[in-house]
């Protein structure tokens, strides 16, 4: 018996403890957590904040992508094709963790989207409103304090492409946001009406205007199970639009068991002491509508003055960004200068050099020249030594035929002469047998 109990007192010391190291705000939304669980990742940061990850892969991803925007008599609705969407569009927070990428945080408060608008004559565009957005019925939405969306968490589209089914086809590049979001104004329009908070956003008289598209207004029907909420349903009927809106009771009444939550060792970049949903108190009374549009215009110009200066110092950051690069550029343009400079000066002494040293050597040679102790000079008297050598040489030679023995030329003489008889001798004979063949003819002739 008393192994018994003994045994009895452990187990619910051990169902204490698991019970006491579950987190304390997983109970409390014990709908969302068995909805979403097969969808992604439950953890619990250092400071005890509990969020939710969904488990995509692609890259790139960012809420409010996959989807399309109907106009209801909500205001603007997303209807996501996401299978976690009819819960993390219409509930809670999205926000960007530098290391964990996009968390959601739970909230009660449900809402045909909750987003951010901006928009200029061209263009049209929106973003998750961060955890720090909080929603009131007499002002609508307000920041507990002065924070801006980045541009590159924006979704920019034509008016022609925000009702199409396929407007993710459309979104502006991510090279080209910055631009479009410069030129762009902030838009929010938050309003509250028959116990639903609306979203107006920008103005659907002037998307129908800008896009020249008939903009039909669709009804919000309200289903309790998510089961009904399937493609077919969509697709059948265009006029009623079905989404999952259980009261808060229904939220909490969900009690988690297996809960399976991963502890994290580190704290998130989100700050935790500025958040404000899920803390308020359920105000559901009727405002007045005037005070209620003064106070988001006055939301709306601080919000503006905010990203004017956010702006100005963006601008300051890259004037000073731009100074800096000139003043290298200058350094770097006067330092090329100078080594051009240090060359073309090396470049004149180089050829003033060459052109002094050929001034002299033409110098030297015209010296040469008037003085004949120049090379060609030498060279032209070498050679009339030579001719003058050559010429006394033959002098000598001729000296030396003129001293032959006489008789040796008498001899020769003696032959010309002989030689010239007998060629006088054969002439004359020759010409005396023409004359006798001649006459020899003449006679024949006169017989």
């Amino acid at each position: 018996m008393k192994q018994l109990i003994t045994i009895l007192m452990l187990l619910v010391g051990f169902a204490a403890n698991t019970e006491a190291k579950s987190p304390k705000n997983i109970n409390a939304y014990g709908s969302f957590y068995s909805h979403l669980a097969p969808h992604g990742v439950w953890m619990e940061f250092d400071d005890g904040l509990v969020v939710w990850r969904p488990t995509i892969m692609r890259r790139g991803w960012a809420p409010y992508s996959m989807g399309r925007w109907i106009w209801t008599e909500y205001g603007w609705y997303w209807d996501s094709y996401e299978s976690f969407g009819y819960i993390t569009y219409h509930y809670g927070r999205w926000y960007y963790d530098d290391y964990y990428g996009w968390i959601w945080i739970p909230d009660y408060d449900w809402a045909p989207a909750w987003v951010e608008w901006r928009y200029d004559d061209s263009y049209i565009g929106w973003a998750p409103l961060p955890p720090y957005a909080v929603f009131s019925i007499n002002i609508g939405i307000h920041f507990t304090f002065d924070y801006v969306t980045p541009y590159n968490h924006w979704h920019f589209v034509n008016y022609n492409y925000l009702c199409d089914p396929y407007v993710y086809k459309h979104y502006v590049g991510a090279k080209y946001k910055y631009r479009v979001f410069s030129n762009t104004e902030y838009k929010n329009d938050y309003g509250y009406s028959n116990g639903r908070i609306i979203n107006r956003g920008v103005d659907v008289g002037e998307v129908r205007s800008r896009s020249g598209k008939d903009i039909r207004q669709r009804t919000i029907q309200q289903v309790s199970d998510p089961r009904e909420l399937t493609r077919k349903d969509r697709d059948k009927n265009n006029d009623i639009v079905r989404t999952f809106i259980p009261t808060r009771e229904e939220l909490r009444k969900d009690n988690v068991r297996d809960i399976d939550v991963r502890k994290i060792k580190r704290r998130s970049t989100l700050e935790t002491s500025r958040l404000q949903i899920g803390d308020r108190k359920d105000n559901r009374e009727e405002v007045d509508v005037r005070k209620r549009n003064d106070d988001s215009r006055n939301i709306v110009k601080e919000r503006e003055t905010m990203e004017s200066k956010v702006e100005e110092k963006r601008k300051i950051t890259n004037e000073s960004r731009n100074f800096n690069d000139i003043k290298r550029e200058n350094v770097n343009e006067i330092e090329k200068k100078r080594t051009q400079g240090r060359i073309e000066s090396r470049r004149k002494f180089e050829k003033t050099k060459v052109m002094n040293e050929r001034q002299k050597n033409e110098s030297s040679t015209f010296e040469n020249q008037n003085g004949r102790t120049d090379i060609n000079s030498s060279r032209t008297e070498e050679k009339e030594v030579k001719k003058e050598r050559s010429i006394q040489f033959q002098r000598e030679q001729n000296e030396v035929k003129v001293e032959r023995k006489p008789e040796s030329s008498r001899q020769e003489n003696k032959n010309f002469n002989r030689n010239e008889e007998q060629k006088r001798n054969d002439t004359r004979n020759s010409d005396q047998r023409m004359n006798q063949e001649r006459k020899t003819s003449e006679r024949t002739k006169t017989r």
